[in-house]
């Protein structure tokens, strides 16, 4: 029976994998470090990239901790929405569309990169 039960959470797991990876997929275009972490300097990007996370399901706890896991931040978007919880704030519904937000960080991003 154990073994049965076992099966079924995996494949609910696997379901739920995939579909987090179609959801998820406007990350393909968010600008990454040399380590693959998304790059979030300022706190525009911080505020999409959270509420994108919210509009797909993740819980503000869920999101914070995507985002403490897999980007890269500034001290500047630590101090202002982490350390001061004002990523509680945020709400999915004012989310821009996904590809919209990832394409406004890589242009964000390239212009504090241009020399």
């Amino acid at each position: 029976m154990a073994c049965k039960k076992t099966s079924f959470l995996i494949k609910i797991v696997y379901m739920n994998t995939n579909q987090m990876q179609k959801d998820l997929a406007f990350l393909k275009v968010f600008p990454r470090d040399a380590n693959g972490m998304y790059i979030i300097y300022e706190l525009f990007s911080f505020d999409n990239l959270f509420r994108l996370l919210l509009k797909n399901g993740f819980d503000n706890e869920e999101a914070l901790y995507f985002i403490l896991r897999g980007c890269s931040l500034s001290a500047l978007v630590f101090q202002e929405r982490i350390h001061n919880k004002r990523y509680k704030r945020l709400s999915g519904k004012d989310a821009l569309p996904p590809d919209l937000a990832a394409n406004k960080a890589r242009l964000i991003y390239d212009l504090f990169t241009i020399r």
